[in-house]
């Protein structure tokens, strides 16, 4: 073991020192660190047994203890994962397989022509010998593309191990702790709840969908004292009115990244946890889970507006570059899998000392100390729950169905959440090609709406104007 946080490291830290502690409570059951260790060392035993040897996995990411053990054993085996949605759709689980070369497949996924599925032992398989392999690569994680569709960004267990040496010795966590898990397994903050509460010794506690609609329940109940979630999930709290004055005594820090955070719900939050550390992360997939922070202040929470996105990580450079935030350093990803135009565009060398910088297209603006907002996108990228979405990749998706029309996404807010609604120049079947988005599509990036317009408003110089469909589609 060369790296002290790496994750598998950190993991067998743990289990080493806590064997008995639980690691994992998942639909009121629990796993001990020793027994998730046993579990995952069968599975990277299996794996390696099967030629599974520095090799990219696709894994059905239910939710389950299973899926957290072989996590853990694809890892052990010198392998990187990629994980897939479980509510799909099919297309696009082969799409991601096929970009990311995946050989070997875990859980119920149709068959594929390049794969070979894995059978993984359970929980009481026979122990094996304790497995580790080096290996390069941590995961793949899809973003959303305006061309090509979903890119894969192929991140390192080096960036992980930087990222994890900086979280673990700046925040006091313990093994006392537990930890929320509201986040997808195929989003890049779930590797923080996971290697940040299992390098700590504590607990991850794992809501079921519908413990996750009464977040503020499952937080009494699991007796949770770290959050970590989007802003949109304490939003919807605050309309639900789930956040009450001391609701959450327990959490002591919380954690919020993937869009942008207001003081306003900074706020409620602080009352709601009177005892809890507000930090607000940011960072882009390509920048391994955050690569800045910022530390609200009791004493800032009337103020308006969003609270800053803080300072980068140390050992990590910026510039911002006509207002585009560029970061560099050891958290900086390897680019995107397969897709080398699209790598070349985005990680480039901009202080022209050979130094590899991410663009992240994100405008920002920085205080004298250093601190750094947020002022949103270059392009026209958005967030939605916190998935990065290029509404581009829809209209892409669709064009084909066009005969030679236009189709235009733009995000539209009803009812206080952001919607996307698509326009179309042509007259077609739009049940068709709802039908085709839901089958090409994760459910998040399904138009809300597809609506016909003869003639697509254009600006002054001739470019579609998105502002004034927005609204049209908010006022008919």
């Amino acid at each position: 073991m060369t790296n002290a946080h790496d994750p598998i490291g950190i993991f067998r830290t743990s289990a080493a020192r806590w064997p008995g502690h639980d690691a994992l409570r998942l639909a009121g059951a629990s796993w001990s660190y020793a027994k998730l260790d046993h579990w995952s060392d069968a599975i990277a035993n299996a794996l390696i047994d099967a030629g599974a040897t520095n090799e990219r996995i696709a894994i059905l990411a239910q939710k389950s203890a299973t899926t957290y053990a072989a996590i853990l054993g694809i890892l052990k085996a010198g392998c990187s994962y990629v994980p897939l949605h479980p509510d799909g759709p099919a297309a696009r689980w082969k799409q991601m397989i096929t970009t990311s070369g995946a050989r070997f497949v875990i859980g119920d996924i149709p068959s594929h022509p390049a794969t070979i599925r894995l059978n993984i032992p359970g929980p009481h398989a026979p122990e094996r010998a304790p497995v580790y392999r080096d290996g390069t690569e941590a995961y793949i994680l899809f973003t959303s593309g305006s061309t090509g569709g979903p890119k894969g960004v192929s991140v390192s267990r080096a960036n992980v191990s930087a990222y994890l040496a900086h979280v673990l010795t700046t925040y006091d966590f313990n093994e006392r702790d537990r930890f929320t898990q509201f986040f997808a397994l195929t989003f890049d903050l779930s590797v923080h709840d996971l290697f940040v509460c299992w390098g700590s010794g504590a607990c991850l506690c794992v809501p079921s969908d519908e413990s996750a609609l009464r977040s503020s329940a499952f937080v009494r109940e699991e007796h949770i004292t770290v959050w970590f979630s989007v802003p949109s999930l304490p939003a919807l709290m605050v309309r639900m009115r789930g956040l009450k004055p001391d609701a959450f005594p327990l959490i002591r820090l919380a954690f919020f990244c993937g869009e942008g955070l207001s003081f306003d719900l900074a706020r409620a939050f602080a009352v709601a946890a009177p005892c809890a550390r507000l930090v607000n992360l940011y960072g882009p997939t390509e920048a391994t889970i955050a690569i800045t922070s910022y530390e609200v202040e009791r004493k800032q929470l009337d103020r308006p507006g969003l609270v800053p996105i803080g300072k980068v990580f140390p050992g990590h450079q910026m510039i911002i570059n006509e207002e585009e935030l560029c970061v560099s350093g050891p958290q900086i990803s390897q680019g995107y899998v397969g897709r080398p135009e699209a790598t070349a565009e985005r990680f480039v060398d901009i202080s022209g000392t050979g130094e590899r910088w991410y663009r992240t297209g994100d405008r920002v603006r920085m205080d004298p100390d250093g601190t750094l907002h947020y002022l949103g996108r270059i392009d026209h990228q958005l967030k939605l729950a916190g998935h990065r979405v290029e509404p581009a990749e829809v209209d892409e998706l669709l064009r084909p169905l066009l005969n030679g029309g236009q189709a235009v996404t733009v995000p539209v807010e009803e009812a206080g959440a952001v919607r996307l609604v698509t326009f179309i120049d042509v007259p077609t079947d739009i049940a068709a090609l709802l039908a085709h988005c839901r089958s090409n599509l994760p459910a998040y990036m399904v138009p809300e709406r597809i609506l016909y317009q003869e003639r697509l408003p254009l600006t002054a110089h001739g470019k579609i104007d998105r502002q004034q469909l927005i609204t049209i589609a908010q006022h008919g």
